[in-house]
């Protein structure tokens, strides 16, 4: 009798330390001690798979399993509960990081959006920059292109810069035209490129003669072309200077006298 008393407590305890161990609790299942130990009498201290309790009067501490069982019982609801808040948890950082996401697409569009509004200003101010000055050129000069004003202009672009690329070649142009728009320079191409103070003209491919020499290339027409249908990137610029081969002496004057707005390839230009 003792025997199978004990193997039934002890079948009570594993079933109670197995609920502790896996958090799980079968639904509708009830254990009562008393329908396994009723007319039983065991009067020594049964400590069975974590199970203690005492027999006595041939009656079981029955209340003490069923305690037990409602212990795991409110641990695994816990749990379960746990489970729940960490999950909410979990989605609701799952849900800010798409909001996060979301706000940033949103700026990156934004920022996209001001670029490209930017850039299509900018090419609408340089059109407009570019005509207008197209016109003023035209209204100085008179037509130019196909003249012979354009083709002093190629001569005297290719003789000082045509080793430099299309940039440096239309820099040069500009600073011509620039002269032929100012009031303190010729109003014409010609008498801008011709200019000098008794034997000493203002360009010396002018003074040497490389101008007479030189053979216009094609990069060269199309750096003019472009010089007078408008474009500019000179900044006004007047003069311009190669520093490697100018006389220290008007190197010295440059950079007293005048104000270096910008430098392209072996050109430093100034106003």
């Amino acid at each position: 009798m003792k025997k199978d008393m004990r193997w039934k407590v002890a079948q009570i305890g594993m079933l109670t330390t197995m609920l502790a161990m896996e958090s799980i609790l079968p639904q509708g299942h009830i254990v009562d001690a008393r329908h396994q130990t009723a007319q039983y009498r065991i009067e020594e201290d049964m400590e069975l798979a974590g199970l203690s309790s005492y027999v006595r009067g041939g009656q079981a501490e029955g209340a003490y399993v069923s305690e037990t069982i409602a212990r795991v019982h409110d641990q695994w609801q816990q749990k379960k509960q746990e489970e729940k808040q960490k999950q909410r948890i979990r989605q609701q950082k799952l849900e800010q990081e798409r909001m996060r996401k979301e706000r940033q697409k949103r700026k990156q569009e934004q920022r996209k959006r001001a670029r490209r509004a930017r850039i299509r200003r900018a090419k609408q101010k340089q059109k407009r920059d570019e005509k207008n000055r197209r016109l003023a050129i035209e209204e100085k000069c008179g037509r130019v292109i196909g003249t012979e004003s354009e083709r002093i202009l190629q001569r005297i672009v290719e003789a000082e810069a045509g080793g430099e690329d299309l940039e440096g070649r239309t820099l040069v142009a500009n600073v011509i035209l620039n002269r032929v728009l100012g009031k303190q320079f010729p109003s014409t191409i010609k008498e801008v490129v011709f200019a000098h103070s008794g034997s000493r003209y203002q360009f010396s491919p002018v003074s040497n003669g490389s101008y007479y020499s030189v053979h216009v290339s094609s990069g060269t027409k199309k750096a003019v072309r472009r010089a007078l249908q408008g474009q500019d990137t000179s900044q006004g610029a007047l003069y311009f200077m190669e520093r490697a081969l100018a006389d220290s002496g008007n190197a010295s004057w440059f950079d007293r006298c005048l104000t270096k707005v910008k430098r392209h390839g072996c050109h430093e230009f100034y106003k």
